[in-house]
């Protein structure tokens, strides 16, 4: 795709909210319009536009949801659909996908002062529409079923002539496609930074290592979201996440054996040597109920039991910290559990 960032490659076409998150994806193969897989009540609406109306399938009718895409796959035989099932869209708009429209030529928007508008109202089967047209640095139009240019708003621009930031008129409808629109490249951006870069020769790898990605994001935004429900703090940043999901995958459901044979010199000064803290094992690997068996040191140590001060020689075989296992084993038993 030459318009693309990444020419080559396999295509996704994703549902997302405005912050990123995956609800429907769907990759292209060629053969998405064929008769047999479209569903009974489905209508064709053309290629493109059908992209959407199958990324669609699952999302509640009649619940007022709003839908947001781009020039692409805009069309007013989709703006009815969804309008029809309870949803409302807003979208940048080809003109030639706007048949007897009135939208002034570019020869005409080039005369007009940065910020012009012009509104016009329409209704397609029981349907009303209204198309907006604004003037930026280029004419751009947008069709919508629930906003339109009123009230006017103002957006600050770069004027080269007078070499700074000035104010210009700006629709209602275009703050609103700006605010809630670009989940998609949100999301490819959150992958980007930490994707997953195995080579294989394998093309199907490449899709699963996609997914991969693309589910770590999800659950991150997912933590992010309960953390500000619960009106706490995110403690996780996106990398930190990634190595604490691996270090739990490496860790879970695995028991750790100790090695057989009398251990040599050269290793045990290299335990002796090393003074950095263990990490502390995430809940799912102290919870998993594998592998915790209890080791004896000869060298005490601070037991890691929250509000316990005690000091013990006995610890975790797979989670590393020390434990008190006298008094019953409550610290020991409690910091499995918990």
């Amino acid at each position: 795709m030459p318009a693309k960032p990444h020419k080559w490659g396999f295509e996704f076409f994703v549902l997302c909210d405005s912050k990123g998150f995956s609800y429907q994806f769907e990759i292209y193969s060629g053969q998405e319009n064929d008769q047999r897989f479209r569903s009974p009540n489905e209508p064709d609406l053309g290629a493109s536009s059908n992209i959407v109306v199958r990324l669609t399938r699952n999302v509640p009718r009649h619940k007022n949801h709003r839908l947001y895409f781009d020039n692409f796959y805009t069309s007013i035989p989709l703006a009815a659909y969804l309008y029809k099932n309870g949803i409302l869209c807003l979208g940048t708009v080809r003109k030639d996908r706007l048949p007897n429209n009135k939208i002034p030529s570019d020869q005409i928007i080039k005369k007009d002062v940065r910020g012009k508008s012009y509104e016009y109202l329409t209704v397609f089967e029981n349907t009303p529409m209204c198309v907006t047209s604004w003037k930026d640095n280029k004419q751009v139009n947008l069709l919508s079923t629930y906003c339109g240019s009123l009230p006017i708003l103002t957006t600050n621009r770069f004027d080269k002539k007078f070499k700074k930031k000035i104010n210009i008129d700006c629709p209602t409808v275009i703050k609103e496609y700006n605010r809630f629109m670009g989940g998609v490249d949100l999301l490819d951006s959150l992958i980007g930074r930490y994707k997953i870069r195995m080579r294989s020769r394998k093309w199907y790898m490449r899709i699963f290592y996609h997914l991969i990605d693309t589910s770590i994001v999800n659950s991150w935004l997912l933590y992010k979201r309960s953390q500000t429900q619960l009106g706490k703090p995110s403690k996780y940043t996106l990398a930190d996440w990634r190595k604490s999901l691996a270090f739990t995958l490496t860790k879970t459901g695995i028991v750790q054996t100790p090695t057989r044979g009398r251990p040599s010199l050269e290793s045990n000064i290299k335990k002796q040597n090393r003074t950095r803290p263990t990490p502390r094992p995430t809940q799912d690997i102290r919870t998993d109920n594998i592998g915790h068996f209890i080791n004896y040191n000869e060298k005490k140590g601070r037991c890691k039991f929250p509000n316990c001060k005690g000091y013990t020689n006995y610890h975790c075989r797979k989670c590393k910290v020390y434990l008190c296992v006298k008094s019953k084993g409550v610290c020991f038993t409690n910091y499995h559990i918990k």
